[in-house]
This record gives C-alpha cells, sequence and structure tokens, in this order.
C-alpha cells in the first residue's frame, strides 16, 4: 500500500462509519488483507493512532479505548467514565458486548479489578454496567425529593453515599437534569459547586466530570480539549480521543463551546498544537460534518 498519507486523509476523513466499514470490507476482499493491519505498519504516531481509531466501528473503538484505559498500570478513570455517561445505553450495551467477543473477558469485570476504593467499589462499575431509561420524560416530585437527598449527604460529605450513587448510575438523563435544577433553586449552588470542597481530592474530580458528562458533555469535552492542547490534559492523547469519537456525534456543540469559552476557534487551537498530516486529519474530522 503507497504511503500516501495525504491521499488517506482525503478518503476516510470524510467517510462516516458505514463507509468506513464499507471500506474496510471491500480492502480485506481484494487485497486478502485487513486494512487496519496495512496502516498500522505503514504510517506512525499521532497519526497512526487517530487514523486507526477513526477507521474503526464506533463500538469497536469505544471497546478498544477502555481495554487501553483498563491495561494502564492504574486504570484510565476518566475515559471510562467519559464513554460510560456520554453514549447513549443501546451503544453502551454493545459496546460490552464488543468488549465481551473481543476480549473474551466482560468489561465490568476488568473495569472492577483495575481500579479501586470509591472508584470502583462506588461509581465507575454501576457506571458502565448501566442501562438506562432514554426518554425525556420526568418525575418532577421524584426531582425534588433526591435534589433533597443529594443536597443532605453532600452536606454531611458523604460523596460515595450508596443513594448518590444510586441517583447518579440509575436515573435517566432528562431526570437527573430535572433534579439538579431542583438542587440549584432549593439550595442556591450548582451541585458541581458544592462538590469542589476539596479540589485535590481525585474521587470528587471524578465525580464533578461525571456530573458533568450526564448532563452538559459539550462543556466537559470543551475542557478535555482546553487541556490538552494547554498540555494539561489527564492523559496523553485526549485530543485525539475525543476529535474522533465526537467527530460525527456532538462535534458542532463542542466547537461552539470552545469558541464561547476560549475566544479562540477550535480550529485555530489545534492548528497552533499540532503540525503535519496530524493536524490535517483532525482539521478534517473537526469538520466533518460540514464535508
Amino acid at each position: 500500500m503507497e504511503n500516501n498519507e495525504a491521499l488517506i486523509i482525503q478518503i476516510l476523513a470524510h467517510r462516516n462509519a458505514a463507509q468506513l466499514k464499507l471500506i474496510r470490507e471491500t480492502y480485506a476482499a481484494t487485497y486478502g488483507e485487513d486494512l487496519l493491519k496495512d496502516l498500522d505498519s505503514e504510517l506512525w504516531s499521532d497519526f497512526q493512532r487517530a487514523l486507526l481509531l477513526w477507521t474503526l466501528d464506533p463500538t469497536e473503538r469505544d471497546a478498544y479505548l477502555v481495554n487501553e484505559a483498563n491495561k494502564q498500570l492504574t486504570s484510565s478513570n476518566w475515559v471510562i467514565m467519559e464513554i460510560a455517561c456520554t453514549r447513549s445505553s443501546n451503544d453502551l450495551f454493545l459496546v460490552r458486548k464488543e468488549y465481551h467477543a473481543r476480549y473474551k473477558r466482560s468489561l465490568e469485570e476488568d473495569v472492577a479489578y483495575h481500579t479501586t476504593g470509591d472508584y470502583r467499589k462506588q461509581l465507575l462499575v454501576p457506571l458502565v454496567s448501566a442501562f438506562r431509561y432514554e426518554g425525556d420524560e420526568v418525575n418532577m416530585m421524584l426531582a425534588k425529593s433526591e435534589a433533597k437527598i443529594l443536597h443532605e449527604k453532600i452536606c454531611d460529605k458523604a460523596y460515595n453515599h450508596e443513594e448518590v450513587i444510586r441517583i447518579l448510575t440509575t436515573r435517566s438523563k432528562a431526570q437527573i437534569n430535572a433534579t439538579l435544577n431542583q438542587y440549584n433553586s432549593q439550595f442556591g449552588n450548582a451541585i458541581n459547586k458544592d462538590l469542589k470542597s476539596d479540589p485535590k481530592d481525585d474521587y470528587l474530580s471524578l465525580l464533578r466530570a461525571t456530573i458533568k458528562c450526564l448532563t452538559r458533555p459539550e462543556k466537559y469535552f470543551e475542557k478535555t480539549l482546553r487541556l490538552a492542547i494547554n498540555k494539561l490534559g489527564k492523559d496523553e492523547w485526549a485530543l485525539t480521543r475525543v476529535v474522533v469519537t465526537q467527530a460525527e456525534v456532538n462535534m458542532q456543540c463542542i466547537k461552539e463551546e470552545y469558541h464561547k469559552r476560549n475566544s479562540v476557534p477550535l480550529e485555530r487551537a489545534i492548528a497552533g498544537d499540532t503540525s503535519g498530516d496530524y493536524e490535517n486529519l483532525l482539521l478534517a474530522l473537526i469538520g466533518h460534518e460540514d464535508a
């Protein structure tokens, strides 16, 4: 396969998941080889990794990302939380199935094995195991009562209390939004402000990020991109992960949020932080919706 990165970007960066799958199947039938293996052998570094991630089916990609997080010496909790909280219930179910088939283990058992304490027992395993209701219906009486429960537990600093975890890991996103709006109205503070009692507490940081992912994912992804571009990210390839996983999902909202928060278009920020084929691929992907 001729090593022509510009042509590869032109062909692959402007295709959706179904088209990419067809390209992979056609390539395998024509040349008797897996396109992913060919790409893996001929390209390199950040560009290679971004292209490989993009070429994967979204379900395969998420299973791969969780497995990569689990393989780290201490699990990359934020990546696992991000996938569990920003995918639909059905998509997360399919990721669990794909993980099971590909790695011959359950996603839940690997997350449980690679995490400890509050992370495992209280938060991550329930999050990846969830199958939330996806509808828009909300119960306002329930929202009021559960806002009160959350406030009581936070005032008691019982951040890992089973009721806090139950609400965040089982309620629909619409119901959680209604509950947190009630929290704000009843107690005069956004819940994440009340969860900043110890800014250096890793569990509280993850809990705040969980709430942001469930309620305002574009704000979570904007911050992740900002930290990655400013070289303060929690993992070295957050920029690649967010751009690739969100290109077909929520990129326009993320771009608007980024511009509003930083007074700089995301395109310019990426161009200033990257170069070469890697830059060209990322810029093609964040403009994907307009392609």
